[in-house]
Formats: C-alpha cells, structure tokens, sequence
C-alpha cells in the first residue's frame, strides 16, 4: 500500500514536472520569434527587421588609434540612424565590427566574412592597403563599401561602383602638402614613403607637382614595423633637404623625427599628410622637444569649416571621455550616407542602394555632398564631391607644446 501511494505520488509529481517543462519551453520558443530577423513592433503593430551593416576597420595593428575612432564615429551614427522606418517596416541596423589590422591579407579574410554575414553595407576598411584587398571581394559580391578614411587613389582607380569615401582624395592632398613645402622656401625635398598603397600614392603627388615647379627631390622609402632608420637618415644628411615629407602611418614617421633629431637634422622642416596627424606621434617621436614645429595635413575641410563638427564633438566627448579622433566623424557620415541611400532606394537590395548611392546628396557633419559617378580632374569615381574641394582648403596643422593645433 505505501509502494502504491508513493508510485502515485511519483507520477504526479512528473506528470507536473513535464507540464511545467513543456509551458517553459513554449515561453522560449515565444521569445525567440521575437529576437529574429522578423518580429513585430509592439507600438505601431507593424513589422521589425534587422539588417546587419559591417564596420571593418583596424583595432590592432600599427593603428589602434585611427581604428578606435573610426568604430566610435559609426557606433554614434548607429545611435542617430541605425532605427527608422520604411513602407511600414521597423528597421534596426545590428553592426558587425571586424578588426582587419590594417593587413592586406587580413581584409581579404575579414571581407569575405562580411559576405557570409549578408551584411547591406560596409562601412571601412581603414588604410588603403587593406581597402584594395577588399575592394574585389565587395565588387563580385554587390556590397557597397563606404570608407571615411581611405585617401589613396589606388583605391578608386579600379572604377568599380561598390566603393564611396567620404574623405578626400590624396590627389588633393598630395599637391596641398607639396605647396606647403614650396610656401615654407623648400627648393631641396626628401620624399619618403613606407612601400604602402597609401603612402606611395601621397608621395608620388607630391613628388609630381615639386618637380613640375623645378623643386629637387630625394625619394626615399622604409617598411611599416621598421624599428631602425639610421641609413635613411645618412642619405637624408647626405642630400641636406630642406625639408622631408613622410607620407607613411605615424610609428615609422616618429621614429624617422627622433632619429633625424639625434642625427642633428631637427632643423629640416618635417611633414607628413593625415598618416602622422595622431598624439601618438608626439612620444614616437622622442617627446614634445622633437615633435615641435612637425606640420601635417588632413583629407577633409579644416574642423571650423565642418557644419556639424561641433555639435558631433561634443556628443563624441561626453561619450568617450576624449578628444575626437581621426576620421571619426567621416565615418559617422559614412553610415549615415548608406542608411540614406537604403531609405532612397526604398529597399535593402545591395544593387538598389548602390544605385542610389550614386544619385545621393546628403548633408552630414563634414557638409553637403555627393559622389562622383566618373572621374573628372583629381576627383575619381566613387569619390565624395562637395563644394569647396581644392588643395588651398586641406588643412594645416602644427605641433605645438605638444599637441596638433590648427596651422592655417
């Protein structure tokens, strides 16, 4: 009899046990539907989708720095825009962030990723080197790619439709850093490079017009990660320039600054374009002693001429706790301008919205602008067009005391 009670006891108690399972797993089910690509918004009844948009950019590698600020521009973009409304759908836009290291080889990997993720949109890559490795990918696969802060014109020589960039050509800047050199009473330039896509494209501008204007020029290269470059510096001696332009990334250039200040060479005036214009360069390149006078120049409108720059620095600030960084709000606009054309387009076919791209005027933090549908003058296809872009609006800066202040 006790056996008996207790084997009733039993099946009650797990007769509840699976009720109580099966209503848990029905809640379950309930919530996943709603954490689906598909769901429906509780306020209008109408329907929610997510759409992921890639931001390949370079969190490791030589430039952490440039890498964090680009990332922090779209993260505060994805706040303004990542949610709206289109034919009656809810939109939220999920970033997928992939770190590329500012490596040829690696974006190719992080590319293809981006594919099989289905992302719309990819805003990057960072430097141009990695962007070219990545440009074919995107291309076969109809991604449109926007970068704000890849300035080579490698990156749009191959005229494909799936690239945009919302900084400026090194077309621009390139004849801008080599009239700054000419203003300053340069007749003897040393040019150097680091034997990246980037710095070759900026060098050989500025090579072009200080030849074209009877300058003499010395060109010299090294190697991103080199730690050594005490035989450039002999041959920088040697030739006894009056100035240096470094169009390489900031490590390899603060490292050419110290050791030309060691060399006793601290007189020659030294520059570099948007690569070097980061406060790591400062302690690259031995301290605020070394680093003072070193000028750069920059791939978009000076700050005070940026409509929007104040109110996003701002917002920037009080979220990071820091000054904003290079390119950051570039690349805020770069998401913007895609969500724009997704909305023009009316749709999230990656071809509506690359057609749409093409046909956009948009106005962002950096101004009014569009994109060129074909090359014209130093403006290739794919590059933003706004009003004001010559090589007598790039920006000056300077070392002063330590920081990068306005030199214009």
């Amino acid at each position: 009899m006790w056996h008996e009670r207790t084997r009733k006891a039993l099946a009650l108690l797990l007769t509840a046990a699976l009720a109580l399972s099966m209503f848990s797993l029905s809640g379950c089910a309930a919530e996943d539907e709603g954490d689906g690509d598909g769901g429906q918004d509780t306020t209008t009844g109408g329907e929610v989708e997510t759409i992921k948009v890639g931001v390949q950019t370079a969190l490791t590698g030589p430039l952490p720095d440039y890498g964090a600020a680009a990332k922090n521009g779209v993260e505060l973009a994805l706040e303004d825009f990542g949610t709206f409304e289109m034919d009656g759908t809810t939109y939220e836009v999920e970033l997928v962030i992939l770190d590329d290291k500012a490596e040829p080889a690696e974006s190719a990997v992080v590319a293809q990723t981006m594919v099989d993720e289905g992302v719309v949109g990819v805003i990057g890559s960072l430097t141009t080197g990695a962007t070219l490795s990545a440009i074919p990918i995107y291309y076969e696969n109809r991604i449109p790619q926007i970068s704000g802060s890849v300035t080579g014109p490698a990156a749009n020589e191959t005229g494909t439709d799936t690239f945009y960039r919302t900084c400026w050509n090194d077309a621009i800047q390139g004849e801008a850093l080599a009239v700054w050199a000419m203003e300053l009473g340069a007749e003897k330039v040393v040019l150097m490079d680091d034997n990246g896509a980037y710095a070759v494209g900026l060098a050989d501008v500025a090579e072009a017009t200080l030849k074209a204007e009877g300058v003499e020029t010395l060109r010299q290269n090294c190697q991103s990660g080199d730690k050594d470059l005490s035989a450039q510096v002999a041959n920088v001696k040697e030739f006894a320039p009056d100035a240096i332009i470094f169009t390489g990334y900031h490590p390899e250039a603060g490292l050419m600054r110290k050791q030309m200040v060691e060399a006793g060479l601290g007189d020659v005036i030294f520059m570099g374009g948007d690569g070097i214009r980061s406060a790591e360069f400062v302690a690259e390149s031995g301290g605020e002693e070394n680093a003072e006078g070193c000028l750069a120049t920059f791939g978009g409108f000076p700050e005070d001429q940026q409509p929007g720059y104040a109110a996003f620095a701002e917002k920037y600030t009080a979220a990071y706790g820091e000054e904003v960084g290079p390119y950051a709000q570039n690349n805020y606009d770069a998401f913007g301008a895609l969500i724009a054309a997704i909305k023009q387009a009316g749709s999230t076919d990656t071809e509506d919205v690359i057609a749409a791209l093409q046909g956009l005027t948009y106005e962002g933090v950096t101004g009014t602008f569009g994109f060129a549908t074909e090359a014209s003058g130093a403006v290739a296809k794919g590059d933003i067009v706004v009003e004001g872009l010559t090589p007598s609006n790039v920006p000056r800066y300077k070392v002063e005391a330590g920081n990068w202040v306005s030199a214009q």
